[in-house]
């Protein structure tokens, strides 16, 4: 079985540009920002720019099936709850709108299912951080979500959950690492 891993961070702290350590030849990007990748030789992992939800899926149940593709990587979901959101209010109005929205990030949480249930199959979701607070008040770190319903337990779909973070001293290079 593959692996989910998550990367979690806020704007600027490497998420996007660590992907340039995967192997272009058995990796594809889902790029849901459809945007260029922000490290020298992007260009070299195969990319896809999906313009709606219904093709982004039609990407991941594709190339679910591509041997040579063994890492999948989706930059941003961030972006795809953004792509998403828009699209369920086009077709839905009222509470619809959310019971559309949360039943496509099941969806998606099961298409990537797929993929990792396959052998030697990964993937790789970067998405921007949010700060929520709880019932008792404890602030904690999430995926950014619209809505309530994932709010805080998108992570759990996960098998590893790391955290993009930047060190900053004066007079030197910032370092960029992961927490777990």
């Amino acid at each position: 079985m593959g692996r989910m891993i998550a990367i979690i961070g806020r704007s600027g702290m490497g998420k996007s540009t660590s992907l340039r350590n995967l192997d272009p030849k058995s990796t594809l990007i889902i790029n849901w920002e459809r945007k260029e990748l922000p490290f020298k030789g992007s260009s070299s992992i195969p990319q896809k720019r999906p313009k709606n939800i219904k093709e982004g899926f039609e990407l991941m149940e594709k190339y679910c099936k591509n041997p040579d593709v063994k890492v999948l990587v989706h930059d941003s979901f961030s972006a795809f709850t953004d792509m998403l959101l828009q699209q369920a209010k086009i077709l839905n109005s009222g509470y619809d709108i959310w019971s559309y929205y949360n039943q496509k990030i099941y969806e998606y949480f099961q298409l990537i299912k797929d993929w990792t249930d396959q052998k030697d199959k990964h993937v790789v979701v970067t998405a921007h951080e949010e700060t929520i607070a709880d019932e008792a008040g404890i602030v904690m770190r999430g995926m950014k979500v619209k809505g309530g319903e994932w709010k805080g337990v998108t992570e759990k779909e996960f098998d590893v959950v790391l955290w993009a973070d930047c060190k900053i001293e004066p007079n030197k290079k910032p370092e960029f690492f992961f927490r777990t």
